[in-house]
């Protein structure tokens, strides 16, 4: 995207704040609920993509409530709010650059901004976390290079990078990352804040083990539900670190192999639209001998345009 699309989507959707209450497996029900629409039998869902989703705990408390055999959008919402659930404050920035020689710095597969959603600690957290952690600075377990939010009016648990174009509909989820994790387990920071380990153990955990479905599940809501976008790609590791530009200090591969897979993405061969013409691109299917591959989401009517093909 260029300056004057991201800027036009942030004056549309900044708001003071939107609450974000997420709880383990959640994404599951929210995937099955676009993909049923109105309804759908269990037994086309056992032959879907989605297949995969309905050993999760929360889906067979939605599935148990079909009687009929029909699995309806008020089930999964059931299922949803019977559970507890940790609290988010999900904010919006941008992140990029139009000088092309900033591109690999940046970290863009493509010259230009992307949209970045921000998962944010809500109040709860930090009330326990001011207790354990005193006289902490603003952003004090982030980098100020990633774009979190510096300001302490809130503290960024993790964030996920989103390039788009609605021209052809489609929108590649770029970066999934977390500073806070990762600089909260440091050993060199345990010297200056004595009870970390404690935070981490007593407050922390329960953040940690469900962050990145957390935060790749408002990242599709987001997508989906508030942009009106239905194609969804994700960067395969191999492939984004090559878009990218990326040799050293790689990302964690299961953020980019287990995760997407976890949600049900597809590997496919298909170029999102607004990168098939890029000379790095090329370059990555060259290095790669023609087998660049992304993630795709999958949608009823994809599946129905290969059913069709197929035939």
């Amino acid at each position: 995207m260029n300056f004057v699309q991201v800027e036009e989507i942030l004056a549309c959707l900044k708001g003071e704040r939107t609450l974000f209450r997420y709880q383990r497996d959640a994404y599951a029900l929210a995937l099955l609920s676009d993909y049923i629409g109105a309804g759908m039998s269990i037994a086309e869902l056992r032959q879907s993509p989605y297949a995969k989703l309905l050993h999760k705990t929360l889906v067979k408390q939605a599935l148990a409530l079909a009687g009929n055999g029909q699995l309806k959008p008020e089930h999964l919402d059931w299922a949803l709010g019977h559970q507890p659930a940790l609290n988010f404050v999900l904010t919006l920035a941008s992140w990029g650059s139009e000088r092309n020689s900033e591109r690999q710095y940046k970290q863009l597969s493509r010259t230009g901004y992307h949209l970045v959603l921000q998962l944010n600690f809500a109040n709860d957290h930090q009330q326990q976390y001011s207790r354990w952690v005193k006289e902490a600075s603003p952003a004090e377990f982030s980098s100020w290079a990633h774009p979190v939010v510096k300001n302490g009016r809130y503290e960024t648990l993790a964030w996920v990078r989103i390039d788009l174009d609605f021209e052809s509909n489609q929108a590649l989820i770029e970066e999934i990352q977390s500073d806070w994790v990762r600089q909260v387990k440091s050993e060199w920071r345990q010297q200056y804040y004595p009870q970390l380990t404690a935070y981490r153990e007593q407050v922390l955990k329960p953040y940690a083990q469900i962050w990145e479905e957390a935060a790749l599940a408002a990242a599709i809501r987001l997508i989906r539900t508030d942009l009106g976008i239905s194609d969804i790609f994700y960067n395969s590791f191999e492939t984004g670190n090559l878009m990218k530009g990326i040799r050293d200090h790689q990302p964690p591969r299961l953020l980019y192999s287990d995760l997407p897979q976890k949600f049900a993405f597809e590997m496919t061969n298909e170029v999102p639209r607004f990168l098939q013409d890029l000379r790095q691109t090329a370059k990555a299917q060259r290095a790669q001998k023609g087998a660049a591959s992304w993630y795709k989401l999958p949608t009823k009517e994809s599946i129905n345009v290969e059913e069709k093909a197929a035939a």
